[in-house]
């Protein structure tokens, strides 16, 4: 396991979504900019963490429901240390997919919680099958460079038409006899996932109201999980990331009327990155989205520090006196970024269209930059809230969007959709 003393974490507690607690108090807390406040014994609080680094990941093998592959020494390294960076929180259940990579995952994480509460009783582990990886049973065990090669049109649709893929389940043999023709068993691998993440919500919320609950499972669970929570078309399966280990925050009211908000996505900072590792090639263009807020100059200073290595070329930033302050100072250690600023408030929404359609999808083979040309957009919260509800496909309510924290938007080249990388990072050391 990873010193305590090296480890960089996430800092709930200073970015609005929750805040540290003592024994027996609940996690939770914070700014809450829904347009209905509710109080917070009203709201289950839901972490998502996607399992490490497995023997599959490392290989660039597809892993499915399959469960062949186990956690690498880095793996159960990053998942202790994920432990380490939810201390702050009190975990009233803990939900795994019952395949061995989340299993590992989930213990190594509750090794990591424990050193801090160790008078505490931990929390109850459940496995759930609906927790399960997507089943791709043509694709598992296969490299990601070879199903590119062999099954190029599936894999196309794959990517651009999630909700459309289907695959023949070679592993069940059932089959239909018509007219003397043998018919394989089709499934829909990312509708019949959704299917299954709606059926977790409908039997597990209403168990825990009021509660804090961790899950540990799979990245395109987790994909699901979020998108039924949000309203999110299956269409957009693709737009959200999820790093091994990443952390994803939702919050759902007891209210029936309304839907989740997702606090926090795919953050990976206490794994000791500063922006999430690219999954989709380093040829594009990634932008740095920071909503702006003159009322909490000390996060932007962080915030600053925070981005001091990263690669910045050009900056945008809106009209507002604020905005383009906050640019200024995030730009302190890139003094050749080129600035500029833009008088159209609806800009981003503009610039989100122009870029989708004028889109070209580039063979990853012809793909050659070290890596993509990054902008720093610096704007209200509702310009960058709208932008990002439109990229999801949902609506404002559901998402909540903390002042001066990083979002990250990446427009590969390989593909025709944007990729939603994280959303509300800062960094910030976790109290020991």
């Amino acid at each position: 396991m990873q010193s305590e003393h090296d480890h960089k974490g996430l800092g709930i507690g200073d970015w609005g979504l929750g805040r540290e607690v003592g024994e027996g108090e609940m996690g939770g807390g914070g700014e809450n900019l829904s347009p209905h406040p509710l109080n917070q014994s009203d709201l289950t609080r839901v972490i998502l963490v996607r399992h490490a680094q497995s023997t599959y990941n490392a290989q660039k093998r597809y892993q499915g429901s399959c469960n062949d592959s186990v956690l690498t020494e880095k793996g159960r390294n990053d998942a202790y240390q994920t432990g380490v960076a939810l201390r702050g929180w009190k975990v009233d259940k803990v939900y795994t997919s019952p395949l061995l990579r989340t299993i590992e995952t989930t213990l190594e994480i509750l090794d990591g919680l424990q050193e801090r509460y160790k008078r505490i009783l931990l929390p109850h582990i459940d496995s759930s099958p609906l927790l399960q990886e997507i089943d791709m049973p043509a694709w598992q065990g296969l490299t990601y460079k070879y199903v590119q090669e062999h099954f190029a049109e599936d894999y196309r649709c794959w990517k651009e038409r999630p909700h459309e893929f289907q695959m023949a389940q070679p592993q069940q043999e059932k089959q239909l006899e018509t007219g003397g023709i043998a018919v394989a068993k089709q499934c829909f691998p990312v509708l019949d996932l959704y299917d299954r993440a709606r059926q977790f919500w409908r039997e597990i919320l209403p168990l825990h109201i009021g509660k804090t609950i961790l899950i540990v499972s799979h990245g395109g669970t987790i994909r699901a999980l979020i998108g039924t929570a949000i309203a999110m078309g299956c269409e957009q399966y693709h737009v959200l990331q999820q790093s091994n280990c990443g952390i994803s925050i939702l919050k759902f009211p007891t209210l029936d009327d309304q839907r989740a908000q997702l606090e926090a996505m795919n953050l990976t900072t206490h794994l000791g990155e500063v922006l999430p590792k690219l999954k989709d090639g380093k040829q594009g263009l990634r932008l740095l989205l920071v909503p702006a807020n003159e009322k909490a100059p000390h996060s932007i200073h962080k915030l600053t520090e925070h981005l001091q290595t990263v690669p910045i070329d050009f900056s945008l930033s809106s009209d507002l006196d604020y905005s383009q302050q906050t640019a200024k100072q995030l730009l302190k250690y890139h003094p050749k970024a080129v600035e500029l600023q833009v008088l159209r408030q609806d800009f981003l929404q503009l610039w989100q269209q122009t870029l989708l359609s004028e889109r070209t999808v580039i063979p990853s083979n012809e793909t050659y930059s070290a890596r993509p040309i990054t902008a720093l957009v610096v704007a209200s919260v509702y310009i960058i809230q709208n932008m990002l509800a439109q990229v999801l496909g949902t609506s404002l309510e559901c998402l909540q969007l903390v002042p001066n924290t990083l979002s990250i938007l990446y427009y590969p080249l390989t593909m025709r959709t944007p990729v939603l990388q994280a959303m509300n990072i800062v960094e910030s050391l976790v109290s020991g």
